[in-house]
């Protein structure tokens, strides 16, 4: 998270729209995806989100403040599902947004360390992992 105010608040602007612009519309997608895809009613509503954010990373690297925050982070981890299951496909700037952000090292870093909290719970409940 930046320092300065300015590129903090914008920081901020965009881990609320990775979470209720993007993924709240992304995650019923893939649900409904699952079991019925080509009747999917929320695919040009995600269409529309996918649209203004390739728009955004048109212009920039970053979301905020002209470098890697952790709006990145948040926004790279909501688009890697629609973007494995192909819907990024005609959204350049996003493959390649996707791919820069979860090839850093802090994605990888906050990755890992969500999936070793998720682990452990399942080892302190005695469920088997891997």
């Amino acid at each position: 998270m930046p320092r300065a105010p300015q590129a903090k608040a914008e920081t901020l602007q965009w881990v609320v729209a990775a979470l209720n612009s993007i993924e709240m519309v992304t995650v019923p997608w893939w649900f409904i995806n699952m079991s019925r895809p080509a009747a999917n009613p929320l695919a040009g509503w995600m269409t529309q989100r996918l649209d203004r954010l390739e728009a955004v990373l048109q212009t920039r690297d970053w979301l905020a403040d002209d470098r890697f925050t952790v709006a990145d982070i948040l926004m790279c981890d909501v688009l890697r599902m629609p973007d494995k299951l192909g819907q990024l496909t005609g959204y350049k700037a996003l493959r390649e947004y996707v791919a820069r952000g979860c090839n850093r090292a802090a994605f990888r870093k906050a990755l890992g360390d969500q999936l070793a909290h998720f682990e452990a719970a399942d080892l302190a409940r005695g469920i088997a992992v891997r």
